[in-house]
C-alpha cells in the first residue's frame, strides 16, 4: 500500500515563515481580522518578557495547505500572522520617522528596505508599491495592501468596515508601543535588531503543512477543539466551504448562500437556529456537540449544498417566529397573537416543532400546533418554571415525527407532548403562589391580567391597544397604615403576587388611588370598567385575602390556558 505524506510538522520561528520567497493567502471563507486590545496586550507582554529574560516564546500551531511553488493557504493562524506583520510594519514606520528626521538617513533607508523585503514583500518596479508575502481574506486584503503595507493613513477612516478598523487600530497600537518602549532617542539599529533578531527569532510556532484542504481542515478542527478558539458558526462555515471548494464556482455559490443565511438569522442567533433545525430531524444534541454531529453526517459536496439549501429555507420561518408582524404570517390574527405570546414568554424551545409543522402540516393544523406551544409554554415555563431540557426533548421528538411523516395532525402533536402539559391541579398550585415582577416583567403582568379579564367579562380587549395600568392593591410604596395588615416582610412578599394585581384606568390609578388605604380605594374600584376590579368586595385587604383572590384567579386561569 502506498504511503501518503498527509502532513509535515516542524518547529519554526517568524524568520523561517517569511523566508525564501514564501507567499501566504487566507482563504475566502476564513473570518475577518478580529483581534482586539486584549490580544495585542498579551502579544506585547510576551514580546517584552522574551526580550528581558531571553529564551523563546511558543505562539501555538499554524496550519498551512501547500499549493506548491512556495504558495500556501493559511487554514489556522491568520490572526497571529496578520498581527505580527503589522508589528513589523509599526517598527518599519518608526525607522521611516528617523529617515524623515534626517537621522542616519542612508543606513536607515537600507534597514527599512531590507526589513520590508524580509517581512512584507518586494517592491513593484513600475508602481514602486510593495506587494505582500501575506494576503488576507477578501474583506481585509485591499485595505491591508493599499494602506498598511504602504505605510499611509486611510482615507475616511470612519467609513472603514469594523474589521479594517481593527487592522488600523492594531497598527496604531504597536506603533505607539514601539515609540514608548524605545523612546525618542532610539536608533535604527536598535529597532532593526528588535524585530529581526528578537521578535522574529524567538517567537516559535508549530508549523503543520498538509496536502489538501480537507486534511488541513481536520487538523484545524482538532486544534480548535482544544483551544475553543472558534464558534460553531466559524467551524461549520469553514467546513462546508471546504467541502464545496471543488471549483471556484461551487465555492462562490456556497459562500453567497452562507451570507444570505447569516443575514437572515443574524450572526449571534445563527448557532441556536442551527441547533433547532438539526434537532428537528436528528437525535437531540447540545450546542457543545452540534458541530461534531454535523460533521459526522455531512461528508460530501452534495450533502453540504443540501444542508445550505435547507438552512436558507428554514431560516425564513425561524426569523418569522421572532417577529409577530413578519409578512410570512399573512396578517392572520390568531397566528400573530400566538407568536407574540411566545416572544413575550421568551420561549424558543418549541421552534424545532414549529419549523417542521410550518412546512409539513396544513395551515389550520399549524395554527393549532402554534396554540398548543403557547399554552404549554405558559403553563410549563411561565407559571410552572419546570425543567426546559425535558420540554425541549419532547418538542424535538414531536418535530422528528412530523419530519418523518408519522404525525400529520395537531391532535397527534398534543398526544406526543402530554408529559409536558401540566395538569390543571399542578397549574393551579403553581399559579396560586406566583409572583410577577411588575417592573422587569410589566408586559407579562398586563398580558396575564388582560387574559383573565377577557375570560371574566367575555370581552376581547387587546393589551396592545388598551391603556389600562397595573394597580397594586397593596401599594408598591405603602404608607404606615398598611402595616396594620402587612408586616414589612409581608409587604415585600405579597406586593407583586398576582392576587394583589388588577387593572385600572390610567386616570384613576394616577390621580385617585395613588397610595390610599384599601377602604379608600374600594369605592374607586367599583367605578372601574374592568370586571376583575369592580368585583373586588373583600371587607379588608391582608395576605389571606390576596391568597384567596389568587386561588380564584388560578382556577379561572385553567379555562384561559387550556388545550
Amino acid at each position: 500500500m502506498a504511503k501518503h505524506n498527509l502532513l509535515d510538522t516542524n518547529t519554526v520561528n517568524l524568520n523561517d515563515i517569511f523566508a525564501n520567497g514564501r507567499r501566504y493567502k487566507v482563504p475566502v471563507y476564513q473570518r475577518d481580522y478580529s483581534w482586539q486590545d486584549e490580544h495585542w496586550d498579551d502579544l506585547w507582554d510576551d514580546i517584552k518578557t522574551v526580550r528581558q529574560l531571553g529564551g523563546v516564546h511558543y505562539m501555538g500551531a499554524i496550519v498551512l495547505q501547500d499549493h506548491g511553488d512556495k504558495s500556501y493557504s493559511v487554514i489556522d493562524g491568520q490572526q497571529r500572522l496578520a498581527t505580527l506583520s503589522i508589528l513589523a510594519l509599526a517598527v518599519i514606520k518608526r525607522i521611516q520617522d528617523l529617515i524623515e528626521a534626517g537621522k542616519e538617513s542612508v543606513p536607515n533607508e537600507e534597514r527599512k528596505n531590507l526589513l520590508m523585503t524580509k517581512f512584507v514583500g518586494s517592491k513593484d518596479t513600475a508602481s514602486l508599491h510593495y506587494s505582500s508575502k501575506l494576503f488576507l481574506n477578501e474583506n481585509n486584503d485591499s485595505f491591508y495592501q493599499s494602506y498598511l503595507l504602504q505605510l499611509r493613513d486611510p482615507i475616511n477612516r470612519h467609513r472603514l468596515s469594523d474589521s479594517n478598523k481593527l487592522l488600523w487600530r492594531a497598527f496604531e497600537y504597536f506603533y505607539q508601543k514601539v515609540k514608548e518602549f524605545f523612546g525618542q532617542n532610539v536608533s535604527g539599529e536598535a529597532l532593526a535588531d528588535f524585530i529581526d533578531n528578537q521578535v522574529a527569532e524567538r517567537l516559535m510556532f508549530i508549523q503543520i503543512v498538509v496536502e489538501d484542504e480537507l486534511n488541513a481542515y481536520t487538523v484545524f478542527e482538532t486544534l480548535n477543539a482544544r483551544g475553543l478558539e472558534l464558534t460553531t458558526t466559524d467551524l461549520l462555515k469553514n467546513y462546508l466551504l471546504a467541502l464545496c471548494a471543488t471549483s471556484d464556482l461551487d465555492r462562490d455559490m456556497a459562500k453567497e448562500q452562507w451570507q444570505r443565511i447569516i443575514q437572515l438569522t443574524d450572526l449571534d442567533a445563527f448557532p441556536q437556529f442551527l441547533r433547532y433545525y438539526w434537532n428537528s430531524r436528528h437525535d437531540s444534541v447540545r450546542k457543545e456537540g452540534l458541530f461534531k454531529a454535523l460533521r459526522q453526517h455531512i461528508t460530501s459536496r452534495e450533502q453540504a449544498f443540501s444542508l445550505l439549501n435547507n438552512l436558507e429555507k428554514y431560516a425564513g420561518v425561524y426569523v418569522a417566529l421572532e417577529n409577530p408582524n413578519d409578512e410570512l404570517w399573512g396578517g392572520i390574527r390568531e397566528v400573530i397573537k400566538r407568536v407574540r405570546e411566545l416572544k413575550l414568554f421568551n420561549i424558543t424551545q418549541c421552534y424545532t416543532l414549529l419549523m417542521e409543522a410550518w412546512f409539513k402540516l396544513s395551515q389550520p393544523e399549524f395554527e393549532r400546533v402554534l396554540r398548543i406551544c403557547s399554552v404549554i409554554s405558559f403553563r410549563y415555563n411561565v407559571i410552572g418554571g419546570l425543567n426546559p431540557n425535558v420540554q425541549e426533548h419532547a418538542y424535538n421528538r414531536a418535530a422528528r415525527k412530523i419530519y418523518q411523516g408519522e404525525i400529520t395532525k395537531a391532535a397527534q402533536v398534543m398526544k406526543e407532548l402530554k408529559d409536558v402539559y401540566p395538569s390543571d391541579e399542578g397549574f393551579v398550585n403553581s399559579f396560586s403562589t406566583k409572583t410577577i415582577n411588575t417592573k422587569s416583567k410589566k408586559k407579562l403582568a398586563r398580558y396575564i391580567l388582560f387574559s383573565l379579564e377577557n375570560q371574566l367579562a367575555g370581552t376581547h380587549r387587546d393589551l396592545e391597544d388598551d391603556s389600562a395600568t397595573i394597580e397594586h392593591i397593596l401599594p408598591e410604596n405603602p404608607s404606615q397604615q398598611w402595616t396594620q395588615n402587612f408586616s414589612h416582610e409581608e409587604q415585600a412578599t405579597y406586593v407583586c403576587r398576582i392576587g394583589n394585581l388588577t387593572l385600572l384606568e390610567t386616570s384613576k390609578n394616577s390621580t385617585e388611588c395613588r397610595n390610599l388605604s384599601y377602604s379608600e380605594k374600594l369605592p374607586i374600584y367599583k367605578t372601574s370598567q374592568y370586571v376583575m376590579t369592580n368585583s373586588i368586595d373583600y371587607p379588608d385587604w391582608s395576605p389571606e385575602q390576596i391568597r384567596l383572590r389568587q386561588g380564584k384567579l388560578a382556577k379561572l386561569a385553567t379555562a384561559v390556558w387550556r388545550i
